[in-house]
């Protein structure tokens, strides 16, 4: 049934993604956004809930628009996500722009690996689709796998056409014991809900929250330099990324401290503008244990 799906569903979807990305954009405005935010309110109560306990200060009025903006943006990333199937590696380039940053020359010229810290915003999936252009080494990017094995090839293909490699969540830890001698750059999200008793916690958005531990314990573990990936969004269909050191000398941090530091400045994209963070998601479903 699921190669069925694959087989029906495919042609579709490219005949779709290949059109151009100003038509993408229509779609967006005039079809998928009124079906996401009026009729099938996807998630609202998900979204409303969170920027509420987020912006505490703020009227029902002011939360409803940044709720507005938010799925405007969400209807644009879902069109982009299709059109990244077709997507040239020449108008990705065009697309998405990086600064310079002088720390990787200096660490990727000792041969030594590094962590990239990300969250989801903006559109983190274009931005790990062009990584490769900017590292010399290669990029790792695990990803959450998809239950249909014919559709989760097609998104890994798409993902890697500039050459990221694309794993399966489950087999980060894997993967890093089998790294050998060769430098890689791996990206980890660190805004995901995670295990209350398995997590760092702390305050952010004005709540108790979870992250998971892993972005920390890979780069102490390795003694590798930790990067945050800031993405804004300069104008619609284009992204920019800069970059911040988040440490250089992660065995010598306090635990918790690279995560926390990592809190603060995804906290400061988001409150600078928010419609580009996934509110859709259930962020804060885990209470903070009693003790911790």
């Amino acid at each position: 049934m699921k190669k069925l799906l694959f087989w029906l569903g495919w042609p579709v979807l490219i005949a779709y993604s290949s059109l151009p990305l100003r038509w993408h954009y229509g779609v967006a405005d005039w079809i998928l956004f009124p079906l996401l935010f009026h009729v099938f309110k996807y998630r609202k109560k998900v979204v409303l809930s969170n920027m509420q306990r987020s912006f505490p200060g703020e009227t029902p009025q002011e939360i409803e628009k940044r709720a507005r903006d938010f799925y405007h943006y969400l209807a644009d990333l879902f069109v982009e996500t299709v059109k990244g199937f077709t997507l040239s590696a020449e108008e990705l380039r065009e697309r998405v722009s990086f600064d310079p940053f002088p720390a990787f020359d200096r660490w990727f010229a000792t041969g030594k690996s590094a962590v990239l810290s990300i969250g989801h915003y903006g559109n983190y999936e274009w931005v790990c689709m062009r990584l490769p252009d900017m590292m010399p080494h290669q990029v790792w990017v695990p990803y959450r796998q998809l239950t249909n094995p014919y559709f989760d090839r097609l998104f890994t293909q798409s993902r890697s056409k500039l050459g990221t490699v694309m794993f399966p969540t489950f087999e980060t830890y894997q993967k890093l014991r089998k790294v050998g001698p060769t430098p890689v750059v791996i990206g980890l999200a660190n805004d995901q809900a995670s295990p209350p008793d398995k997590s760092y916690w702390t305050t952010f958005l004005n709540q108790d929250t979870s992250f998971f531990w892993g972005t920390e314990r890979i780069a102490k573990m390795n003694g590798w330099p930790v990067f945050y990936v800031r993405i804004t969004r300069p104008k619609r269909g284009y992204y920019h990324v800069s970059w911040e050191i988040l440490s250089e000398s992660p065995k010598d941090m306090a635990p918790g401290s690279l995560l926390e530091k990592h809190a603060r400045w995804l906290e400061e994209d988001i409150v600078r503008d928010s419609r580009y963070w996934l509110w859709s998601h259930r962020r804060w479903k885990h209470a903070k244990p009693t003790t911790t």
